[in-house]
């Protein structure tokens, strides 16, 4: 008799999302992820907006006609798209899944609405949620960044109580601890090797 034999899941790629109020802290901890490991790689988006002198096709969006990406969505091309100030953004498919079969990690940070949409075309994706420490901290970093005035600053707090209200639709949450960035990431990390270990991620050899 023939055992089988399994391989640990060191190489099985899935896409993680990372969602966070604005001002948590979101694009620093994925910049931190993306330079600690390599098999992390992040998601690029497509738009409809004009591209900028510097951005590159493919490294800083996917650039389409808005008649190419109407297309695109009636196909099922789309994990998740949305309409921003006139513009449409969207995670294309075929990047994410060709990310996942080479065993990576696809890592998007997109809004509580988008990573809830992915979920359901994708069940095993897996959604992080970073959380501020509080209220009171959260405001404090808005201010402190002193780029936006104080009628914005309540909007985008309304708005972080609205997101919270997402946190049960979340795999897991992390706390983003004011001045400790790196526990953070850390925490995330320990998430991904979690979600290796997962016996339905594990392939029979």
């Amino acid at each position: 008799m023939t055992s089988q034999h399994f391989s640990m899941p060191s190489s099985t790629g899935f896409c993680l999302v990372l969602s966070a109020p604005s001002g948590t802290g979101k694009t620093t901890i994925s910049d931190s992820l993306l330079a600690s490991d390599a098999s992390i790689v992040r998601s690029i988006s497509m738009t409809t907006r004009p591209r900028r002198t510097h951005e590159e096709e493919g490294e800083d969006y996917y650039f389409a006609t808005p008649d190419r990406f109407k297309a695109l969505i009636e196909k099922g091309e789309f994990l998740e798209w949305a309409e921003v100030h006139g513009y449409l953004y969207g995670t294309p498919r075929s990047p994410i899944d060709c990310i996942i079969h080479k065993g990576q990690i696809a890592l998007m940070v997109i809004d509580v609405q988008g990573g809830q949409s992915v979920k359901s075309i994708s069940p095993e994706t897996v959604l992080v949620f970073l959380i501020p420490p509080s209220m009171d901290s959260l405001s404090n970093r808005l201010r402190q960044r002193r780029t936006e005035p104080e009628e914005m600053i309540q909007i985008r707090l309304k708005n972080a109580k609205v997101e919270m209200q997402h946190l049960p639709h979340y795999t897991y949450g992390v706390v983003n601890e004011d001045g400790k960035p790196q526990e953070a990431v850390d925490a995330i990390r320990a998430i991904i090797s979690t979600e290796r270990c997962r016996i339905s991620r594990w392939e029979a050899q």
